[in-house]
Formats: C-alpha cells, sequence, structure tokens
C-alpha cells in the first residue's frame, strides 16, 4: 500500500469518527470512552467556522489523542506486527537523528492528510463494538456508515489505543482488516532492505507526499 493510501486510510478513520454521539462521559481510564470522548471534543471543533484558530485546536486535540512516536516506533518493527513474526526491528538500526526526523515527518504526514479529508467524511456515522484486549493493548472496535449515502457499504475501524504513564493514547488504527502500522513497516522494511533505496528514499517520499497536501 503506498503512502497516500496509507495516510488517506488513517485520516478517514478519524475524521469518520467525528460523528459520534455526545454526552459522553469523562472517564479517564476507558478505552472506548477515551476514543468516544475526543472524537467528540473533534467534532465540536470541526463544526466552527474554518479559521486559522480553528485548526489550531484540531491539531492540539490529535496532539492529545495519538501517541505519534509510539505508531512511528511501530511503523519501524517495534514491537514487530503481531502477523510478522520473522519481522525485524528496523527501529534499532536508526541513529537518533533519523528517529527524531521520521517521527516528525511522519505526524506532519498524517495530520495534513487528516485535515484536508475532515470535511468529506463529517457525514459518517459511528456505531461502538465493544473493546477487545489484545498484547497489551485495547481495541475498540466500530463501525462508520456514510449518513449521505446510505447505500454504501459500511466500513469496520478498529481504533488500537495504549496506556502509558497512566494517559490513553491511539497507536494505530485498522480499517477493513489492515493496520495502519503493519502496512508502514512492511514498506518502510523493503526500503530499508534494498541498497538502492535504504534510509533516505523513505525520508524523500514522505517529504514529497507532505509537500503534494
Amino acid at each position: 500500500m503506498r503512502l497516500c493510501k496509507l495516510t488517506s486510510v488513517f485520516a478517514i478513520a478519524l475524521a469518520a469518527s467525528v460523528s459520534a454521539g455526545s454526552g459522553i462521559a469523562r472517564a479517564a481510564d476507558d478505552p472506548q470512552v477515551f476514543v468516544q470522548r475526543e472524537t467528540q471534543r473533534l467534532s465540536d471543533f470541526l463544526r466552527q467556522p474554518k479559521t486559522g484558530t480553528r485548526d489550531a485546536q484540531v491539531q492540539r486535540e490529535l496532539d492529545a489523542m495519538v501517541d505519534y512516536d509510539e505508531l512511528t516506533r511501530r511503523a519501524f518493527g517495534e514491537p514487530c506486527p503481531a502477523a510478522m513474526p520473522g519481522c525485524t526491528d528496523d527501529w534499532t538500526t536508526l541513529t537518533a537523528d533519523q528517529k527524531k526526523e521520521v517521527a516528525g515527518l511522519l505526524k506532519q504526514l498524517i495530520q495534513r492528510n487528516y485535515q484536508k479529508n475532515l470535511e468529506k467524511t463529517l457525514d459518517y456515522e459511528i456505531t461502538y463494538k465493544g473493546e477487545k484486549p489484545e498484547a497489551g493493548d485495547t481495541k475498540i472496535r466500530t463501525e462508520a456508515k456514510s449518513k449521505s449515502k446510505p447505500r454504501d457499504p459500511v466500513v469496520q475501524i478498529d481504533y488500537v489505543v495504549r496506556e502509558a504513564n497512566g494517559k490513553l493514547a491511539v497507536v494505530d488504527i485498522v480499517t477493513e482488516g489492515t493496520s495502519l502500522t503493519k502496512s508502514y513497516y512492511e514498506q518502510f522494511d523493503k526500503k530499508l532492505k534494498d541498497p538502492a533505496l535504504g534510509y533516505p528514499n523513505i525520508v524523500q517520499k514522505l517529504k514529497d507526499r507532505i509537500a503534494q497536501l
């Protein structure tokens, strides 16, 4: 899956979730309530007139909801995707400067692509299907359906939530069975193992995509 497709999947999944219902309790220790609460807050901001202040609020809310650093580590195989027992922890092969650089680029790419897709998916209605423990994380299962196109099939979206230092955050999204971090890992690992591409090619591809947005 290409970078543009990957980020679109992530963006649509997050953006679709902003139509979740209101009146949500603020129970910080419940992953499903966390996802519902944060997406409702995003919805509140996005329905305001589009201004620089509103966009800044959206970015702050995303920063509170998504752990970009953990997402980046997982995209480089730390930890390795559960479905790939023979994978390599590519994160350990990067220097400190490279880790900082690629984490910043992935954050920009996901945020910008997300912002671009918000208005397209505000009409989605989300049904929460419960939560399931999974390898130290919690997977929140949801279904997203377009209100404006009721004949379109329901999209299955799972939010992978992790707790660290008493704080919950989204660290992966699985859309129709496709994990964002696993897809990134497959792409990045292939480039790192190719002497003609390597880390510089990953950086260039990320920069190119950010520039397009």
